[in-house]
């Protein structure tokens, strides 16, 4: 039985079970039944069927450097060069064996929403074909690390996302540098349509479809988690992305830290949320279980990264340069006396410092610029981007060893860094 945060993961299965079992069968004229479970049999055209398992090893064949300098795996000096040859000719025989579309090689994977069907290669090979391009320009600081042994300290790490606006951009460029296993985000709001300023969505990512609505009043607005859970399973259906769409709350923060019995527990969790009580929350948890909480925020032409280390030391307070109790009590005055413009502000100041406030973004706050929307604090895409780029380097080279400064702030107008010790 599916885990219920995994809702949203298709359906995968070896091709060779597939074939044998009767679940994917083909018809003369190209069509794929499929046949999920000894449920109704799916009849699926070819242009709804994509086969990836050659762009894959066709283009590993091309990329992967030869024995001398391919990445060691074992004690015998096996390289990754060695293992793809063998893979090669598995492929090939595959295909020598094949009846037209119907070979033994990869996994079918059913997108029921699509209606789709897609051939992988085998898991292994489509982690590799995602990573290689990278090499080794994320590295231990001592560079005693070997290739494999660096992809499988990010392979294992589990990463918690809270917040996935600017949260949905720092997901997509995590999974890109470090491709992990396991992933949890969470976020109760819907995506709108003013939210393509700054993340990346088609048509399907923002809406459903007129046979989803319930009726034509309906937005069809799709949820922000379960649409960056789905738009992952499109490029890994390998993955498990643990989906909170009901958001973060009292009631089931400590199932997101530890997990269950099929859920792991999060390294290492990253606010992107905008619910300053929650932003408490996941600070107080975080440093109770004594695992790293970073926040990266985008601010209007700047990024500042704030890195609480509790991993280190269980010490360090809720947030840099300011003591908790008066955190604490400026948040719960936001919820006590009504969360108004200034009121907001003032907690931002203690939160993340004063030094936000420059540029066209300090006009803004003050008032003194043009506001076409009512957001309390506008957002570009590209400081958004630069964001995202900048917190997959240092969520990486922290699970690597790294250390790094409490506060940075980068400025890609003046592009001056200011760091805090």
């Amino acid at each position: 039985m599916q885990h219920p945060r995994l809702l949203y993961k298709p359906y995968c299965i070896e091709s060779s079970e597939a074939h044998r079992r009767g679940v994917v069968a083909y018809t003369d004229d190209g069509s794929l039944l499929f046949s999920q479970e000894e449920k109704d049999v799916v009849c699926i055209p070819p242009n709804k069927q994509y086969d990836l398992t050659q762009a894959t090893i066709f283009g590993l064949n091309e990329r992967l450097t030869m024995s001398a300098t391919s990445p060691v795996l074992d004690e015998k000096g096996t390289t990754l060069r060695d293992i793809f040859n063998e893979e090669w000719e598995k492929y090939s025989d595959a295909l020598g064996n094949s009846n037209n579309f119907a070979f033994d090689y990869g996994s079918y994977v059913y997108y029921k929403e699509r209606g789709e069907i897609v051939r992988f290669a085998p898991r292994f090979w489509h982690k590799v074909v995602a990573i290689a391009s990278s090499s080794k320009l994320i590295a231990d600081q001592d560079k005693k690390l070997t290739w494999q042994e660096i992809q499988n300290v990010f392979r294992k790490t589990v990463i918690g996302v809270v917040g996935c606006s600017v949260g949905s951009n720092i997901v997509h460029t995590l999974m890109m540098d470090m491709r992990p296993d396991v992933i949890k985000i969470a976020d109760k709001s819907v995506y709108k349509m003013e939210n393509i300023n700054r993340v990346r969505m088609g048509y399907g990512d923002m809406v459903c479809n007129n046979g989803e609505k319930k009726n034509i009043m309906d937005l069809g607005l799709g949820n922000k988690a379960e649409t960056v859970a789905k738009q992952l399973y499109a490029m890994d259906p390998f993955l498990d992305v643990f989906v909170y769409h009901e958001g973060l709350n009292e009631e089931n923060l400590s199932e997101f830290f530890d997990g269950d019995e099929v859920e792991p527990k999060l390294d290492m969790v990253l606010d992107e949320v905008d619910d300053p009580r929650i932003k408490i929350l996941l600070r107080i948890e975080a440093r109770k279980r004594g695992i790293p909480l970073l926040m990266f925020t985008d601010i209007g032409s700047s990024v500042q990264v704030d890195i609480l280390r509790y991993d280190i030391d269980k010490k360090t307070p809720l947030s840099y340069g300011v003591e908790d109790e008066l955190l604490i009590k400026e948040m719960e005055s936001l919820y006590d006396r009504g969360m108004d413009r200034k009121r907001f502000f003032s907690f931002v100041d203690l939160l993340i410092g004063k030094e936000y406030r420059q540029g066209e973004l300090a006009d803004i706050i003050e008032e003194k610029s043009e506001i076409p929307t009512a957001t309390m604090i506008p957002q570009l895409g590209s400081t958004a981007a630069a964001t995202s780029g900048i917190a997959a380097e240092i969520v990486a080279r922290i699970r690597l060893g790294y250390s790094f400064p409490p506060r940075i702030i980068f400025n890609k107008v003046t592009f001056d860094v200011q760091i805090s010790r």
